[in-house]
């Protein structure tokens, strides 16, 4: 047989990414995930070496190491703590935490109280290089994350992992500005 999905492709801009420090005291335990500022580009390699061998009888692969990553891009804005914590952690050997999150309603889990579970992965990762690009647009930020181990996206009891949101959360992180009449701000 043959299965197929007929439906909307998820859209790239409901691909959100959040970052933490590993710093206990950047972000105690409690602390608030940060979503970099005006991300342009975010990708999520999950890949790997193989050991790749010739012997008399043929070739034999095996899989090796994983190497996740991923990699974002996004505009500087005064107070966004994510270059701030992505530098630390690169000058201080620290790790740092990330998750790549599909904020689509069509994927939400309702958790109660205002609050929806959305698809994510997850992983701790050490920053292997950041770029500043200083042109003559707007400062922006690229920087590659190499995950430990691999993204998961189940708990260790094979429970999906999930991200929460609000619906304010989610219009605040989706819309830059809301609408207003002349002179109310």
């Amino acid at each position: 047989g043959v299965q197929m999905v007929k439906d909307t492709p998820v859209l790239g801009k409901d691909v959100m990414y959040f970052i933490q420090s590993t710093n206990p005291e950047v972000a105690p335990v409690g602390a608030p995930a940060i979503a970099p500022a005006h991300v342009t580009s975010g990708d999520t390699s999950i890949e790997g070496d193989l050991t790749d061998e010739q012997t008399h009888m043929g070739r034999i692969l095996g899989y090796s190491a994983n190497e996740d990553s991923v990699e974002l891009t996004h505009y500087l804005v005064p107070g966004n703590k994510a270059k701030d914590i992505i530098i630390d952690a690169k000058h201080n050997h620290r790790q740092v935490k990330v998750w790549r999150v599909e904020v689509d309603p069509r994927l939400a889990t309702d958790e109660g109280k205002g609050v929806k579970a959305y698809p994510a992965m997850f992983g701790y990762a050490v920053v292997e290089s950041v770029d500043i690009s200083d042109e003559d647009g707007f400062s922006e930020i690229d920087f590659t994350l190499d995950i430990i181990g691999k993204l998961v996206d189940k708990y260790e009891d094979g429970k999906p992992g999930t991200f929460p949101l609000s619906d304010k959360q989610v219009a605040l992180l989706q819309e830059l500005y809301g609408y207003e009449r002349p002179g109310e701000k």
